[in-house]
């Protein structure tokens, strides 16, 4: 059995069951390695290295590698692509678009070669990374400027900034450190839920009373004590829980 693979193609969908109609429910951008957990005749249950998110993809679609080729990519220090028009050109002489927050550390292993803008991994910069994604359209599971979720938007504007966190946003409010507001600095995430205080939502803030976050599409609303207010209907649609700092 083949344990490893990596993302040759812009990204790999990820489905909650091995089935092309299934829920998307993440997505592996170029150059992510992850392991194989069950290989089927046309789908495998996969673990992403990085976050260790769990779904189904397509055999079509995976570049199966050996542990050697996954250990090498596994020990580079890892560089994103930031570059909205960044794209690798691979040993073909083929040119492919890579999405924000592709690893293209990958890319000697890959035998290709990136052009465009990389990270500096600078924390300073999670503002201007998150505005990057303005108007982007929100899908659910989507980790690209084509289609991203709130957690998939958190998740990979912290990792372009060198910041390791989970997936899913009631997984991201169980990491780093509760703050109050007063502590609130630029980038920190703000979370929001139900009644039952239960995580449902998450956004980055941009000063104490401003939010960069997924609802219809990556947009600025302003946040009072109570949440999110939407800047155009002026209505609560978020209800605040707790901030935390990384």
């Amino acid at each position: 059995m083949e344990h490893f693979g990596v993302c040759e193609l812009s990204f790999l969908p990820v489905r909650k069951n091995p089935h092309s109609t299934n829920e998307l429910v993440t997505q592996i951008l170029y150059g992510e390695i992850f392991t194989i957990i069950e290989k089927r005749d046309k789908w495998s249950k996969i673990s992403n290295y990085y976050d260790k998110y769990e779904g189904w993809v397509n055999n079509a679609q995976i570049n199966f590698i050996d542990k050697k080729i996954f250990n090498s990519i596994k020990s580079n220090n890892s560089i994103y692509c930031i570059d909205i028009n960044g794209y690798i050109i691979d040993k073909d002489n083929e040119k492919t678009l890579i999405p924000i927050g592709s690893l293209i550390s990958s890319c000697n292993q890959l035998k290709s070669k990136y052009i465009g803008k990389s990270s500096l991994l600078i924390k300073s910069n999670i503002i201007q990374t998150a505005k990057q994604y303005l108007n982007s359209p929100y899908l659910w599971g989507g980790r690209i400027p084509f289609g991203i979720d709130c957690s998939g938007f958190s998740q990979i504007v912290y990792k372009i900034n060198g910041i390791k966190i989970k997936r899913d946003a009631s997984e991201q409010s169980l990491q780093g450190k509760k703050i109050k507001n007063n502590d609130l600095k630029n980038g920190d995430l703000a979370f929001f839920g139900e009644n039952n205080n239960k995580v449902t939502h998450v956004g980055i803030m941009l000063n104490k009373d401003k939010i960069i976050h997924a609802f219809g599409k990556i947009r600025i609303d302003k946040l009072n004590q109570k949440g999110i207010i939407n800047s155009e209907t002026k209505k609560l649609t978020h209800k605040l829980i707790e901030f935390r700092s990384y």
